[in-house]
């Protein structure tokens, strides 16, 4: 359902607007079928530009078109729980920004990805908050599950420090 649209100019002037197929395909006419699922964008880019440039006398650049959507769930301690119709490339941070945010309640440590009823990912917003780490911001799929649990132990930093705040404490942590 993703779409690409490719460009042509010079011996063939056109503009095409290509799905991607249940099969994973892209038909792209004079070329065929090319394969595309699992690449990312550029990869399927260098893919067919290369396959289309191979017709004499014409120049091609693809671009992304539109990108289908899927639904995921956002349950738990968020501010808006629910059923969110979100990009296909979007990510677990993606769908708590559409469900309003970790409410006060809610665990920042650890919010599981829930697929096919088993949990895929423990994501913690720690990593991403304060070291800019996405490692764990796995990317969804359609009927995805984001549970935000209960807060777990936190602990209270006042005084003359860096960043004074109450923070959330994981399992093996400790105030040291």
């Amino acid at each position: 359902g993703d779409e690409l649209n490719v460009y042509t100019w010079g011996r063939v002037n056109q503009t095409l607007h290509l799905k991607v197929e249940r099969d994973g395909t892209m038909m792209v006419p004079e070329i065929g079928p090319v394969q595309v699922a699992g690449l990312t964008f550029g990869q399927a880019k260098k893919l067919i530009e290369g396959r289309m440039s191979q017709i004499t006398g014409v120049e091609v650049d693809v671009t992304m078109g539109q990108v289908r959507t899927i639904q995921v769930f956002v349950i738990g301690k968020v501010s808006q729980p629910g059923l969110y119709s979100v990009s296909a490339m979007s990510h677990v941070s993606n769908a708590l920004v559409a469900a309003g945010g970790v409410s006060k309640m809610g665990s920042l440590r650890k919010i599981e990805v829930r697929r096919d009823n088993r949990v895929v990912a423990t994501l913690d917003l720690y990593d991403l908050l304060l070291r800019g780490d996405t490692s764990g911001d796995v990317r969804l799929t359609a009927q995805d599950v984001i549970f935000v649990p209960v807060i777990g132990s936190v602990v209270a930093v006042t005084g003359d420090v860096k960043s004074p705040a109450i923070y959330e404490m994981k399992g093996n942590e400790s105030l040291g």
